[in-house]
């Protein structure tokens, strides 16, 4: 069987797995016995090199000795008695420090040697370790949890390390044996790889560093293997689809376009261009449209829009929010107000007789664009003739969604977009399937948004006054908060509280308060307001990370900055700067931040570029957890630290492209594998997906 099946075999069918263990794996969201073998260790201890207490003071990391017990003594801390005891190795003594740890006396005897696994470091004027590991040296006798690598796993309270390492080691030998091999024997001879069955052995319990590198480098090939060979056989699927729609008029895009009240740039026009040609192919077009925050990803998509009404063919865009989709509507509106193209927008909150108008327009052919959440999806939702759909924010749709979305048309065209930029080797991973256009240039006249790092408790008061200056001088803020209501959980800042707080301090302005739960209609009414500056200040969820666009605005406040992830603190960032007039970005945190907080605080005050701080988030946090590699329907990935290898990628993907050029639909006996283990195991109608 190929590994994905065990999934099929739960945790309750293990006969050697307490209820109590299967409760607490399943606490670290381990279902299933595929869950297990591919828990794997997030580090290693290795304690197969014996080394000194010297070496691990000088080099401030753990190590493996052999020491001998010279010594009981106690301290005093709390104003209880606890063990410390005195050891010595071949080169000097330390102190191993035993809090509420009265055995220890019994299980350290004096004269005795004792293997240590510990990192050093110097306290109260001696080297000591209160965190550390240990078992009776035998010279006849090899130890049970020393001189080997060992495998560290993530564990949640009431679970061991030394009992997680057991279970793992009984589902693999119990398993490991009937697992099959997704990769043809010619290439792993080819590269030299470990087989399925020595990587995942390896990975767990290597025999050595060497082992271990090959394991990780296995597994590692095999992931970035399965994902290029999804993303090429969907585009070799979709390659041979063809669409009905044939695009011939241009009169009224070039209208929309000649009637822009401002130029578009370089950029746009270069991926305008590229998507206008993709649309006039018989080929139905499947790209990717990356853009920064601010670029104008949406005035291309507009115009991609109105060359597809002019044609005769109806438009959905779907976006991730309501306010984002009348914030298109009002804008869309506003820019092809003279081209006489009727356009609504269709959400949750849509009043049920316009809905019934709209679904009736959409069905006849009568409304040709139409933009909402998803709604769009809902079965009684059908299109005459849709022909052109549009994610914006695509990675907010799974993709089912994508797939139920896209049966609504006849092999429509489809444009994501994004203004999460996305590194290339991570475009080539995931979007490997879609053609990618970039605008990777702002508009002219907008001045790089200046940003600043503030702790509430020193310097909240002087950014207040900054606020106020900039409101004095006309101008409009945002003040955001990562939570609406008070958490007893969480002590963060959150929107109402500090929206009373701020309407007092301000009390000679206008002060709005916008969040998820007010109804659409005061959350446009809020939106209309804070546009017309009827509302100097707006205090916000993240609700606004997406689709407000305010050129007055020229402060962003993010409270709590150290609960958003740098892409999140980009786009909200992204909603001043609109305007020609110099924008500011004030990060806000609460004292007593994170190694993590401050990393993240200066990446986004160095970087204004988005591409950069991808980069930067990259490295900090992994792929998976950026893209949300489970909505994209790609094969699971587990060894994310790779995905950054741009060289094995590319050598991956050379493979499957030489591959899929000698046998295009894998039905050739060597490829079964690839098949069966593979592509069968991604989710139903994938290829088919936009």
């Amino acid at each position: 069987m190929f590994l994905p099946e065990l999934k099929n075999i739960s945790l309750e069918g293990l006969s050697f797995l307490t209820k109590r263990q299967v409760s607490l794996l399943k606490k670290l969201d381990v279902e299933n016995v595929y869950d297990l073998i591919t828990f794997f260790p997030y580090r290693y201890e290795d304690r197969s090199v014996i080394e000194s207490i010297e070496t691990s003071f000088l080099q401030k990391r753990p190590v493996c000795i052999i020491a001998t017990v010279v010594e009981h003594q106690s301290i005093f801390y709390n104003n209880t008695k606890h063990p410390k005891i005195i050891i010595q190795d071949s080169k000097m003594r330390a102190s191993l420090v035993g809090f509420n740890r009265q055995f220890l006396f019994q299980q350290l005897k004096v004269g005795k040697k004792y293997w240590i696994y510990a990192e050093f470091s110097f306290k109260f004027n001696e080297l000591q370790t209160s965190n550390f590991d240990f078992e009776e040296y035998n010279e006849n006798q090899p130890p049970k949890n020393f001189g080997k690598i060992f495998p560290v796993y993530p564990l949640t309270e009431g679970l061991t390390l030394k009992e997680i390492r057991s279970i793992i080691s009984k589902v693999i030998s119990k398993y490991i044996d009937l697992i099959d091999d997704e990769l043809p024997p010619y290439l792993i001879k080819a590269h030299n790889l470990f087989s399925k069955k020595e990587a995942l052995i390896n990975i767990h319990f290597p025999e050595d560093e060497k082992k271990l590198k090959k394991a990780r480098l296995r597994l590692a090939f095999e992931e970035l293997f399965a994902i290029q060979l999804a993303v090429l056989m969907k585009r070799k699927h979709q390659s041979n689809l063809l669409k009905n729609s044939r695009y011939t008029k241009e009169t009224l895009l070039n209208k929309f376009l000649n009637s822009l009240p401002f130029q578009l740039t370089q950029s746009q026009n270069k991926a305008l261009n590229e998507i206008i040609s993709s649309m006039k192919s018989n080929i139905p077009l499947h790209r990717l449209l990356q853009g920064d925050v601010g670029s104008g990803k949406t005035v291309v998509a507009f115009a991609a829009m109105v060359f597809a009404a002019e044609n005769g063919i109806q438009s959905a865009m779907i976006v991730p929010t309501e306010v984002l989709a009348y914030q298109h509507l009002s804008n869309f509106k506003k820019l092809a107000a003279n081209l006489g193209i009727e356009i609504e927008v269709l959400t949750k909150s849509t009043p049920d007789k316009e809905r019934e108008k709209i679904i009736e327009s959409l069905s006849n052919g009568n409304l040709k664009i139409v933009i909402g959440t998803h709604s769009l999806i809902q079965p009684d939702v059908n299109f005459k003739n849709l022909g052109f759909i549009i994610f914006d924010e695509q990675h907010r749709f799974g993709v089912e969604q994508r797939i139920l979305l896209a049966k609504k048309g006849d092999n429509p065209d489809i444009l994501v977009m994004t203004a999460t930029p996305i590194p290339r080797t991570l475009s080539l991973t995931l979007y490997g399937d879609l053609d990618i256009s970039i605008i990777d240039e702002m508009p002219s006249g907008r001045k790089p948004i200046i940003t600043k790092w503030f702790r509430k408790d020193k310097d909240y008061p002087q950014l207040l006054n900054f606020v106020r200056s900039e409101i004095e001088k006309g101008r409009q803020a945002y003040f955001v908060y990562p939570l609406i209501d008070e958490s007893d959980r969480l002590e963060v800042e959150n929107a109402i509280k500090n929206y009373e707080k701020l309407k007092n301090y301000f009390k000679d302005f206008k002060v709005g308060l916008l969040h998820g739960k007010i109804n659409t209609e005061e959350k446009l009414k809020i939106m209309n307001d804070f546009k017309e500056n009827k509302i100097n200040i707006l205090v916000s969820t993240s609700v606004i990370e997406v689709g407000i666009d305010v050129e007055n605005a020229t402060v962003m406040v993010i409270e709590g900055a150290e609960r958003f992830g740098l892409s999140q603190l980009h786009q909200l960032r992204g909603r001043v700067g609109r305007g020609k007039e110099q924008s500011y970005c004030a990060l806000v945190t609460n004292g007593d931040e994170s190694e993590d907080t401050k990393k993240r605080m200066e990446i986004i005050c160095k970087y204004n570029d988005g591409f950069k701080i991808a980069e930067e988030d990259l490295k900090l946090r992994g792929p998976g957890e950026i893209l949300g590699v489970k909505q994209s329907g790609m094969p699971d990935l587990k060894i994310l630290d790779y995905l950054i290898n741009e060289k094995l990628l590319l050598v991956a993907r050379k493979d499957v492209e030489n591959i899929l050029d000698f046998d295009p639909w894998l039905t050739k006996p060597v490829h079964r594998t690839l098949k069966e283990g593979i592509i069968n195991f991604l989710p139903s109608d994938y290829l088919r997906s936009g």
